[in-house]
C-alpha cells in the first residue's frame, strides 16, 4: 500500500490507537497541582460581565496569569469540582491535534532533509514515514502521560499546540519560496510573534518559539536561511534574535540573586544546576527505556546533588551534558541530526531546568523538547540505505514503539482509581513524601488508620524535617485517640525549625477544624494556636509571605471561634500585609458591621492600600468600584440602624 496515498489514513489510526492507550485514565481523579489551580472557578458563581470575568483571570498571584489556559478551564466550569472526565477528554484531545502538528512539521522539515533521494515517489514515501515515525514516537512516549492525564497540564498541551502552530506557520514563511515576500514576512511573524504570544500566555515556555526556530534553522535548514531574501533576512533575525537573548539574559541575571539561597527550597540553585544533569539523563532513560511503574507525578525523593561527587553520578552526568551540548554546537554542520536532538532538546529545558527555583523534577517538561529527539530519529532511519540495515531499524523501532504504547497503557490503568494510583506511586517512590502521604490519605478514607499510622512513620523516619508527614501524624494520632501532651510538645518544638513544606502550611486548616470539633482531647484550640504560632515563628514560613498569610489567616478563624473581634481583625490585617488578597479587607469590614462598628467598616475599605495588590489583580479589576458600592450599602445599614435606635428612642 502506497504510504503517500493513504497518509491520513495511517494518522488517524495512530490517533485511534493513541486514544485506546489512554482511555483507561479518562475516569481518573482530580490530582496534586489540579486543586489549588482549578479552585479559581469557585472565585465566582458564573459569568455575566467583564468584572466577574476579570475576578477569575486575576486569581493567579504572578503576572500574565497563563489566562488562555485559564479560559479553556472555564468553559468547563459546570464540571467542577466533581466530574473530571470532561476535563480529561479535552486534554486528550489537545494531545491528539499536537500529535496532528508533529506529523504536519515533521512532513513539512523532512523533504529538505530526503531531497537528494533519486525517485520523487521515494522521496514522497518516505518523507511520509518519517513523519508518523515521528508522531508515534512522540504520542505513545510513556513520559508524556503525566503531561496529558493531569489536568492543570492543559497549560503545557496549550502552550505545545500554539508552539506547533507558530512553527508550521514561520516554516511556511520560511520555505514557500513562489510567495510575494510580503507574505512570507507576514507568516513569519503570525508564526514567531501572534503564536508565540498566545503560546506564552497559557504557559510561560511559549517564549522559547523562536529558540525552537533558530535550533531547526542552525541544522536542517541552514541552505533554506541562507536563501532568503534580505528583507526577510532580517525581519528572521528581529523575530528570533532579542527574545532567545533576553531569556538568556534573565536566566543569568537571577542567578546571582538566587546563588546559596534556599528560599522554600531545600536546595540552593547551585545544587540545582548540580542536580538537574542527573535528572535530564534519568529522563532520557524513561524515554528511551520504557518500563512500568517509573512514571508519575511525585519525584519529591530524588536525591539533590550537594556537591560533584555527591552522589558520584553528578560529576559524569555534567560532563557528559557539556560536551554534549559542545559538539552538538561544534557539529552544527557535520552532525546535524544529533545537533538537532541535543540543542532542541536542552533548549525546551532552560527554563524549567535551570537557574529558576522550581520543583527539581517533573516528567511534563519533556512534552515539546521531546519533539527535537523524535524529529532527529526518524529523520536519520530514513536516511538509511535500502538493504539490511534499514529493516533492522524498522524492526527495532516498529518494536520499540510497541513497547512504548504498551507501557503508557498499562501506566494509563494505573489512573483509573486513586486507590490504584497511591499504591502504585508509593510502591515505586518509596523516598516520595508526597507518595507516602498519598498513600496514608486512601488509607485513612477507608478507615484503617493503623495502616496509615505506619506508613507516615516509615515515610517520616526517612524524611524528619518534613512538617506535612509531622502534622499527618498527630492528626491520625488524634483519630487513634493516642495523641498525647507529650507528642504536641514534640510537634511544636520542631516547628520551630522544621523546612518549609507546603502540606505542613495547609495542614494547620484541618487540624483547626479537628480542634474546633472536640474529638480529640488532648488537640484543643488552645494547643492548635500553639502550634500555628511555633510555625509562624519559624523563618522558612514567616518569611514566605504566601505562608505567613495562610497562617494568619487561620488564625482569625481561630479568633473567630473565641469570640475576639480585636484579634480577628488583627490577623486579617496581618494576612493582607503578607498576601494581598482583595476579599481580606472586604472581610474586616463584614466583621465590624456585624460588630456595629458602621465607622471602622467605612474607614477599612476607604483606607485599603490596591497598590499591595498584584499586578494582573490591579490591571483586570476595580476593586475601588467594588468597595465604593460595599461602602454605600454600610452607610445605608448606618443610616437604618440610626433611624431605629432614634424611633426607639422617641
Amino acid at each position: 500500500m502506497p504510504m503517500m496515498k493513504y497518509r491520513w489514513l495511517w494518522l488517524a489510526a495512530l490517533l485511534f490507537v493513541c486514544t485506546l492507550v489512554y482511555w483507561p485514565a479518562m475516569h481518573g481523579p482530580f490530582l496534586f497541582d489540579d486543586f489549588p489551580n482549578l479552585a479559581a472557578l469557585s472565585s465566582i458563581s458564573h459569568v455575566l460581565s467583564w468584572r466577574d470575568l476579570g475576578i477569575y483571570l486575576s486569581q493567579p498571584r504572578q503576572f500574565p496569569g497563563r489566562p488562555v489556559a485559564m479560559l479553556s478551564f472555564l468553559l468547563q466550569k459546570a464540571s467542577w469540582p466533581d466530574h473530571p472526565f470532561p476535563f480529561r477528554l479535552v486534554n486528550v484531545g489537545v494531545h491528539l491535534l499536537n500529535g496532528v502538528l508533529v506529523f504536519a512539521l515533521v512532513r513539512r522539515v523532512a523533504p529538505r532533509w530526503l531531497s537528494n533521494l533519486a525517485s520523487s515517489g521515494a522521496f514522497e514515501r518516505r518523507a511520509d514515514l518519517v513523519a508518523i515515525l515521528a508522531a508515534a514516537a512522540w504520542l505513545l512516549n510513556p513520559i508524556q502521560l503525566s503531561g496529558v492525564v493531569l489536568i492543570v497540564q492543559r497549560m503545557t498541551l496549550l502552550m505545545a499546540m500554539f508552539t506547533l502552530l507558530g512553527m508550521l506557520a514561520y516554516l511556511r514563511g520560511l520555505l514557500e519560496n513562489t510567495l510575494p515576500t510580503w507574505r512570507r514576512g507576514a507568516w513569519m511573524t503570525l508564526g514567531l510573534g501572534a503564536c508565540m504570544l498566545l503560546a506564552f500566555l497559557s504557559k510561560e515556555n511559549g517564549v522559547l518559539l523562536p529558540l525552537y526556530a533558530l535550533v531547526l534553522d542552525a541544522t536542517v535548514l541552514r541552505a533554506e536561511v541562507r536563501q532568503l531574501p534580505l528583507p526577510l533576512a532580517w525581519l528572521r533575525r528581529l523575530l528570533i534574535w532579542p527574545v532567545v537573548l533576553f531569556v538568556l539574559c534573565f536566566l543569568l541575571w537571577i542567578l546571582p540573586a538566587e546563588w546559596g539561597h534556599q528560599g522554600t527550597r531545600d536546595f540552593t540553585v547551585g545544587q540545582r544546576l548540580l542536580t538537574e544533569p542527573r535528572i535530564l539523563f534519568n529522563y532520557l532513560y524513561k524515554i528511551f527505556l520504557p518500563h512500568f511503574g517509573h512514571y508519575g507525578l511525585y519525584h519529591d525523593g530524588y536525591t539533590v546533588s550537594r556537591s560533584l561527587l555527591s552522589p558520584w553520578t553528578t560529576l559524569p552526568s555534567l560532563l557528559i551534558l557539556l560536551s554534549a551540548l559542545v559538539a552538538a554546537l561544534a557539529g552544527l554542520r557535520r552532525w546535524p541530526l544529533f545537533a538537532l536532538a541535543v540543542l532542541w532538546y536542552l533548549g525546551g529545558q532552560i527554563l524549567e531546568s535551570s537557574t529558576i527555583t522550581l520543583e527539581l523534577y517533573f516528567e511534563h517538561r519533556n512534552y515539546v523538547p521531546l519533539v527535537g529527539p523524535m524529529l532527529a530519529l526518524a529523520l536519520a532511519v530514513a536516511r538509511f540505505p535500502q538493504g539490511r540495515l534499514q529493516r533492522m531499524a524498522r524492526v527495532l523501532g516498529g518494536a520499540w514503539l510497541l513497547a512504548c504504547g504498551f507501557t503508557t497503557w498499562l501506566s494509563a490503568r494505573a489512573y483509573t482509581s486513586e486507590d490504584s494510583l497511591a499504591l502504585t506511586w508509593a510502591h515505586n517512590q518509596p523516598d516520595s513524601a508526597r507518595a507516602q502521604t498519598y498513600l496514608a490519605e486512601r488509607l485513612y478514607k477507608h478507615g484503617q488508620l493503623n495502616a496509615a499510622m505506619q506508613v507516615l512513620n516509615h515515610a517520616a523516619r526517612r524524611h524528619p524535617n518534613n512538617a506535612s508527614l509531622a502534622i499527618n501524624q498527630v492528626f491520625v494520632q488524634c483519630k487513634l485517640g493516642s495523641l498525647t501532651q507529650a507528642d504536641l510538645d514534640r510537634l511544636d518544638a520542631r516547628l520551630l525549625t522544621i523546612h518549609f513544606d507546603q502540606g505542613g502550611m495547609e495542614g494547620m486548616e484541618p487540624m483547626r477544624l479537628l480542634a474546633d470539633d472536640g474529638q480529640c482531647p488532648a488537640l484543643t484550640p488552645q494547643s492548635w494556636l500553639k502550634l500555628n504560632d511555633a510555625l509562624l515563628a519559624n523563618p522558612a514560613y514567616r518569611n514566605n509571605g504566601v505562608a505567613a498569610g495562610y497562617l494568619h489567616y487561620q488564625k482569625h478563624y481561630w479568633a473567630v471561634g473565641q469570640g475576639n473581634l480585636d484579634l480577628a481583625i488583627h490577623e486579617l490585617q496581618a494576612t493582607y500585609q503578607n498576601d494581598p488578597n482583595a476579599n481580606i479587607p472586604r472581610m474586616e469590614a463584614k466583621y465590624l458591621v456585624s460588630a456595629g462598628l458602621y465607622g471602622q467598616a467605612i474607614a477599612v475599605l476607604r483606607n485599603t492600600s490596591y497598590s499591595r495588590l498584584p499586578l494582573l489583580r490591579r490591571l483586570l479589576v476595580n476593586d475601588r468600584a467594588i468597595n465604593a458600592a460595599d461602602i454605600s450599602q454600610i452607610e445605608s445599614l448606618q443610616l437604618q440602624s440610626t433611624s431605629t435606635r432614634a424611633g426607639k428612642t422617641d
